[in-house]
């Protein structure tokens, strides 16, 4: 186990200092950013499942009420990284930008026979990018952001009857925004004037789960809904706007022109999901169908004119033999899957739509009782029609799942 830990503090240290990699998407301008996914590599590879889900092998946050499916004094602890490469596309150019970052850090735990619990931290959103263009007048403009926002959870499941379970997270949401806007004059007797807005935001919010859980013509079945609900988190705001001039590219600060700070509220998008799965011995089947309300979403009582969006996805896993302990190819987990929504992006009377395909392994690793996930997605965002931007992804993650016996009093003779 101590083995393992190490490898833990290696993936982390080594995933923290990737952070810093280059990202510019100029689609996480809009809303709170570009939305992270909230899956780890085992509902990755399958299409991004989860809402119906019960599966006490992996710790499923995106429905709080499975919970109740981790084994009874096994203590559980997920954690890995992300690495997305993007081809941003118009009609007569392209760029490519890579972004990694830590992915997920969950435990699940029981509590009692029909109590589970979870806690953990996962990205929210990030804000990254930078692009210019011209007014009509000849003026040059400059649109840069940058930031991001996190989730940490605390979630219980409980069981008020055997086939059936309830749960609900309780989530903190935290960070930072920053954009800033310039205009540049041609004529150096004008000054030029730039705008930055800092944002800082806490708040909770809280989101709900149901399943039900039995066994069907020899299947483990699951229909699970979920819902979020919306609410309101605080928000900071400070506005600064500056003229400045340049010298040999260096910009320097002439005159402060406007300094105001704010406080204000951020309205979060309700949410509700469906899903359903089946499993046995070798198999397991999943489906999700989620919507959510982003034309709620409101920073400072403005809103962003996003649409509502919603996502369809399926997924599988095969086991060809769990127990295959010398066939170690019959123990792998092959996962496979796909989805395709309608995003909350409405650009130029046009709802963007994102399709995706992915795959996935689970990996045992024999000496440690620990299985390595791998899952790779890769899809399409946007389009090129009425000089918009196409967006070709490459999705990577790897994760570990450690699962130990706890609370178990030790005898001696």
């Amino acid at each position: 186990m101590k083995q393992i830990f190490k490898l833990i503090i290696i993936l982390l240290a080594t995933t923290s200092l990737q952070a810093q990699n280059i990202s510019n998407s100029p689609y996480s301008r809009f809303g709170l950013g570009e939305l992270q996914s909230h899956f780890t590599p085992t509902y990755s590879a399958m299409g991004s499942v989860g809402a119906g889900v019960y599966n006490p092998l992996s710790v499923n946050f995106n429905n709080p009420a499975s919970y109740t499916s981790v084994f009874r004094q096994r203590f559980t602890m997920q954690t890995g990284g992300a690495h997305t490469t993007n081809m941003m596309q118009t009609t007569d150019a392209n760029q490519v930008t890579n972004f990694t970052n830590i992915s997920h850090f969950v435990i699940g735990f029981p509590v009692t026979k029909w109590w589970g619990g979870s806690v953990g931290l996962l990205p929210y959103s990030d804000v990254a990018y930078s692009f210019n263009d011209e007014a009509p007048t000849g003026e040059q403009l400059y649109f840069e952001g940058q930031g991001g926002l996190s989730r940490f959870y605390i979630g219980n499941g409980f069981k008020p009857h055997k086939n059936i379970s309830v749960g609900a997270n309780i989530n903190y949401l935290f960070g930072n925004l920053s954009t800033a806007r310039k205009v540049i004059f041609s004529d150096e007797n004008i000054l030029n004037a730039r705008q930055t807005d800092e944002s800082l935001i806490s708040g909770l919010y809280y989101d709900f789960g149901i399943m039900l859980h039995g066994e069907l013509a020899g299947w483990n079945t699951s229909l699970g809904a979920t819902y979020n609900n919306g609410s309101d988190v605080n928000a900071e705001r400070s506005v600064l706007t500056e003229t400045f001039r340049l010298n040999n590219l260096v910009e320097s600060v002439e005159d402060t022109v406007k300094y105001e700070t704010e406080d204000g509220l951020i309205t979060l998008p309700s949410a509700i999901g469906v899903g359903f799965s089946a499993s046995n011995d070798q198999w397991l089947i999943a489906a999700d169908y989620n919507m959510e309300n982003w034309s709620e979403f409101q920073s400072f009582e403005e809103s962003d004119d996003l649409g509502n969006s919603t996502r369809m996805a399926v997924g599988l896993e095969f086991t060809p033999d769990r127990k295959a302990i010398n066939k170690y190819t019959k123990m792998i987990r092959y996962r496979f899957g796909a989805y395709t929504s309608d995003t909350y992006l409405q650009l130029k009377n046009q709802q963007l739509k994102e399709t995706a395909v992915s795959f996935g392994f689970g990996l045992p690793l024999k000496r440690s009782g620990t299985l390595l996930n791998l899952s790779a997605e890769f899809g399409q965002r946007g389009t090129t029609d009425e000089g918009l931007i196409k967006d070709n992804f490459a999705r990577f993650k790897i994760g570990l799942v450690l699962s130990d016996i706890w609370f178990i009093k030790r005898k001696y003779d």
